[in-house]
């Protein structure tokens, strides 16, 4: 089994997606005070906690369904998915 290149940007990244905005966003907010912003260490923590919460909501309602299993893949109507068998010059895919 070959795993996937994590180098490859072809590819989505849903997860990855989701992860890097949660991570912006408890990134800003936390930094508010340091410009002005009138928030208490309660109310950051507050935020950031919810900004985690519906992070991990989007990882499991709108990244998990755009990944393909490892253990078990699948196609969109159910059917399973196996390898295609390589004949001749692999240089040519």
């Amino acid at each position: 089994m070959t795993l996937p290149d994590p180098s490859d940007t072809t590819q989505p990244k849903p997860l990855r997606l989701i992860a890097a905005v949660g991570a912006v966003v408890t990134l800003v907010v936390g930094g508010l005070p340091a410009f002005g912003a009138a928030l208490t260490a309660t109310q950051i923590g507050v935020i950031v906690g919810i900004v985690g919460a519906l992070s991990t909501v989007a990882v499991v309602f709108v990244g998990e369904p755009k990944v393909t299993p490892v253990a078990s893949p699948k196609d969109n109507r159910g059917r399973k998915l196996v390898p295609r068998e390589v004949t001749g010059d692999a240089s040519s895919f």
